[in-house]
């Protein structure tokens, strides 16, 4: 005689096998706990890393500095949206306390270079389309570690940018950039010192994805270093301050963007070193130069 099959026995094998294809699914795309947030704090001042060390705090987690190269790294909840950097100058011993916003961190979110300074100021300009004229709304614009919007004539303004108005080599060199739907992404410097607080670098021009003549990589010194440099360290110094940092690729290439001034290159890979002078006169020139270590 045929028996009827056991209706809560089966619901209960069925429920176990939707716990157990859940749990082998890769996590079934739950969202981490936990997310790392790293960057680089910069002191405006000198391009270098803050001496002595800041301290980085997101919540109540911190951690200093790295005297180096300023590398931190916290470990922090999902979602965090800010950090606070302290840090004391020895010349004054006076802290400087600045907040960092940036978009919620989901997962794993890498900062970059997030540059501080005695002062800051406002900077501003307009994003306008390079064949058109018209201006670009809803452009995303970063310098520094802050970030702005442009309005709808175009018209953006970042405020807390990190500045100095006795050392402006490094603020000189930073490197601001811009992103659009539907434009290849653009590049810009600030052009002089600040009035009044804030500092206008004027018309930046977005080329449109569709365009034929996309816009030139965001370099305009093109460099060599030999021999069997790959992975040698490259600073651009002026004066004392180190306002640049590369790295040497693996074909023993580096390229940088550069300000008008006159400056020394140095390359380093262990035991090796070398330095040549730098002068660039027109920054819309691609000026080559070649570094050799001994």
């Amino acid at each position: 005689m045929n028996q009827r099959p056991n209706k809560s026995l089966w619901a209960a094998l069925i429920f176990a096998l939707l716990i157990i294809l859940g749990c082998g699914g890769g996590g079934g795309g739950v969202a981490p706990s936990n997310v790392d947030v790293f960057g680089n704090v910069v002191w405006i001042e000198t391009g270098s890393a803050t001496a002595p060390q800041a301290t980085v705090r997101i919540g109540d987690v911190s951690a200093q500095t790295d005297a180096f190269d300023g590398y931190f790294s916290l470990t922090v909840p999902a979602g965090a949206t800010s950090l606070t950097v302290t840090y004391a100058p020895t010349s004054t011993g006076t802290p400087i306390v600045r907040t960092f916003t940036f978009p919620a961190a989901a997962t794993d979110r890498d900062l970059g270079e997030i540059y501080i300074g005695p002062d800051e100021v406002i900077v501003t300009g307009i994003l306008r389309d390079s064949a058109t004229n018209s201006p670009v709304s809803g452009g995303n614009i970063t310098i520094a570690g802050r970030a702005g919007t442009s309005a709808a004539d175009g018209r953006f303004s970042v405020p807390n940018v990190a500045y100095s108005g006795s050392t402006l080599s490094v603020f000189l060199g930073l490197q601001g950039r811009v992103t659009a739907a539907g434009y290849f992404t653009s590049f810009f410097n600030p052009p002089s010192a600040a009035v009044g607080g804030v500092v206008d670098v004027g018309t930046v021009l977005m080329t449109s994805q569709g365009s034929g003549t996309p816009p030139p990589i965001p370099s305009n010194v093109n460099g060599t270093a030999t021999p069997n440099a790959a992975g040698a360290t490259i600073q651009v110094l002026q004066g004392p301050s180190v306002i640049r940092t590369t790295t040497v690729d693996g074909l023993g290439q580096f390229k940088l963007w550069l300000p008008a001034g006159t400056y020394t290159v140095q390359a380093t890979l262990g035991s090796r070193s070398g330095s040549t002078p730098l002068t660039i006169s027109d920054v819309q020139q691609i000026v080559n130069v070649n570094v050799t270590l001994n």
